[in-house]
């Protein structure tokens, strides 16, 4: 779908610019201008999604993120331990390895497909921390998962850190979908996503918008399309209980934004502003890369429709069976 010609740039731009620690106070007037203009200079190139949550691609939506936005997505948390101690991580400290499957602990790999089954699930990320610090862990929990009799789609998020050859060919074997790199790791080190072409057809990479970085952010997105990468997801940076105070130490401020009752993190001032700037980057200086703009908004729209699918499927289980007339 094309951006609405009817939405209210204005409304939103206001909206969206909101960004002081105080709250009440009314949004800088040139933050304003700027992210309606963005917005009008988005449509006219052809970028097309939903302006009211955010929702927005240069290109087609990767495959694994057209079923979590249907409310059909989960995330299997690996591990929690990591190689990287990134300024942005939202995980909680002390580190734990543990292993979760839509927020239900398990202790083996095997228990995860009954709970892909029975939430009616269609697309798996695996994450972390660095899941591929435990290769074999990740491995049985493909295996599990590709044994289904519907198997779902699974996507790895990794920083790169141990995805060496030898590695990701075994990953690919076990039925590994697509594999999606933080590039904001590793300061935007792409070696491990030119490994990792050789070897998968989907590759992408993953990142928080740090606005500070957007030089760098502008470099990468050329790399990446003149690697022939597919695409690039991207996020607002965010502040959560668990990384506030460092994301604040950067010099990044919250937006000043109504409670999400959905989310337990809120985005910071400039980053939706910089995400605009590097979707319309890409729009006029990519033949083939895809940006897609999983912001905030986007993420409480999933939120909201994958707890309205877990209740519906909840209730339905409750329900007694029918006896047939005799």
């Amino acid at each position: 779908m094309s951006l609405k010609e009817n939405d209210d740039l204005s409304w939103y731009a206001r909206r969206a610019a909101r960004s002081t620690v105080a709250p009440g106070i009314e949004p800088e007037p040139e933050q304003v201008e700027r992210v309606q203009a963005l917005l009008a200079l988005l449509r006219v190139a052809g970028v097309r999604g939903d302006a009211a949550s955010m929702t927005l691609f240069t290109r087609g939506l990767p495959a694994g993120c057209k079923p979590c936005l249907a409310g059909k997505g989960t995330n299997l948390y690996v591990t929690g331990l990591c190689t990287r101690d990134c300024f942005f991580c939202f995980n909680q400290k002390p580190r734990k390895d543990e292993l979760v499957v839509h927020g239900i602990p398990i202790d083996t790999p095997s228990e995860a497909p009954e709970i892909v089954a029975r939430f009616g699930l269609r697309s798996v990320g695996l994450s972390g921390g660095e899941p591929l610090l435990f290769p074999e862990r990740v491995l049985a929990i493909l295996t599990a998962l590709k044994a289904m009799p519907q198997p779902p789609r699974v996507d790895l998020y990794t920083n790169g850190d141990r995805a060496d050859a030898a590695l990701l060919r075994r990953l690919k074997d076990a039925g590994l979908d697509s594999i999606r790199f933080d590039a904001a790791a590793r300061d935007y080190d792409l070696t491990p996503v030119r490994r990792a072409r050789e070897i998968f057809e989907e590759v992408a990479v993953e990142i928080p918008v740090v606005p500070e970085d957007m030089p760098k952010l502008k470099a990468m997105v050329l790399d990446l399309d003149a690697l022939g990468v597919p695409h690039l997801n991207i996020h607002e940076l965010f502040l959560c209980a668990e990384n506030n105070e460092r994301v604040l130490a950067e010099g990044e401020r919250p937006k000043d934004v109504a409670q999400s009752t959905h989310l337990l993190w809120r985005p910071t001032a400039r980053s939706l502003e910089s995400c605009l700037q590097l979707l319309l980057f890409a729009a006029k200086n990519c033949r083939t890369l895809g940006v897609y703009l999983c912001s905030c908004g986007t993420q409480e729209t999933i939120s909201r429709r994958g707890l309205a699918r877990r209740r519906r499927r909840s209730a339905a289980a409750l329900r007694p069976e029918k006896i047939p007339a005799a």
